[in-house]
């Protein structure tokens, strides 16, 4: 009787210390994520809750190398394919002049890598990023045009998980798009710039659009013409390679005009197939936002961007309307754009 008592009270102790150690288990592997109140509506469903909790809890480790920034972006996604649960992770990598692998491309080409094309599109439904804080910024140009190219974008979600209070907030990937069609209809007269220099920018970018390289990019190729604040027009074409390496037209133009320290451009104008309207990428928009970010420290308005089907048809907006939620090194380094900045320009007023 005594043996009988002593082991069933072993067992409930046995039992109760296994509960403890499971909790403290379960304490040590959930460190308290929770979503922000506005976040809330975006993740109703429980299970996908847990996901997202589960992978900013893995992109806490994510390898990184930020050699040039030492800005750590560490990625994580939980997908579902034939019934199991699987935790992918990515990290940026810097090398060289600088380029970047980026975290949310590192994260879903390994998806890629691992289960497929189709599972990344179908099965992907967030991106989870662990920060020490968490802020308005989204995806960087190329960035946004990856995502659009290999997931479905329209109902992708963005969590950033902060590390400081573990809350989190998801938003709708989406809403870092603006589709071309979006950009405001406008009369040329209403632009602002001159009759003249519309005609001076829509003839240099329909003589830009007839050079550059086309052996893959086929019925996007565009030309663009940029004014800048000097009265000096440059212009660029697309070009393609087999290394898969597109020089942006946008980019182009500004590249020349940074050449020439030319660095504050009033407008920039884009032209497609006669009668369609041009595409812009977000990688090319990114370039554009950049060297806006130069008129605003400078105290001038921002680049407009205009795009025209040829037909004597205009849509205009801006680079900061048109990448929405972006970043520049305005943000990041704003003393080294101001000196910058003031060497440059103070150079070139003496040549």
């Amino acid at each position: 009787m005594k043996r009988s008592i002593l082991f069933a009270t072993l067992l409930v102790v046995t039992v109760i210390a296994a509960i403890v150690a499971s909790r403290a288990t379960t304490r040590a592997a959930d460190p308290g994520w929770h979503l922000t109140p506005e976040s809330e509506a975006l993740v109703p469903d429980a299970k996908l809750r847990a996901q997202i909790f589960r992978a900013l809890t893995a992109a806490e480790h994510a390898g990184t190398n930020p050699t040039i920034s030492h800005f750590q972006v560490r990625s994580a996604t939980v997908l579902e394919k034939d019934g199991e649960e699987h935790v992918v992770l990515g990290g940026n990598t810097e090398y060289a002049v600088p380029e970047a692998i980026h975290g949310e491309v590192s994260m879903l080409n390994h998806v890629t890598a691992l289960y497929g094309a189709d599972a990344t599109r179908q099965n992907v439904r967030f991106v989870a990023f662990f920060s020490a804080r968490c802020g308005a910024g989204g995806s960087c140009g190329d960035c946004r045009d990856y995502q659009v190219g290999s997931t479905d974008y329209a109902h992708l979600l963005i969590v950033c998980g902060q590390s400081s209070d573990h809350a989190v907030r998801v938003s709708r990937f989406s809403d870092q798009l603006v589709d071309e069609e979006k950009f405001p209809t406008v009369d040329a007269a209403s632009l602002p710039i001159s009759s003249v220099e519309l005609g001076q920018l829509g003839q240099a970018a329909q003589q830009a659009r007839l050079g550059g390289v086309t052996l893959f990019t086929g019925t996007r190729h565009g030309g663009a013409a940029g004014l800048s604040y000097s009265g000096k027009i440059y212009r660029a074409a697309g070009a393609d390679d087999a290394a898969f390496h597109y020089r942006f037209p946008i980019g182009g133009l500004l590249q020349q005009a940074a050449t020439e320290r030319d660095y504050l451009l009033r407008a920039i104008l884009l032209v497609g197939e006669n009668g369609r309207w041009p595409l812009v990428m977000y990688r090319d928009r990114q370039y554009g936002y950049e060297s806006s970010s130069f008129n605003r420290e400078s105290g001038k308005p921002p680049i407009a961007l205009i795009l025209t089907d040829g037909l004597g048809h205009y849509r205009a907006t801006t680079f900061e309307a048109a990448l929405p939620n972006a970043f520049s090194t305005a943000n990041f380094m704003p003393q080294a754009l101001k000196d910058f900045l003031h060497s440059h320009q103070a150079q070139t007023s003496c040549d």
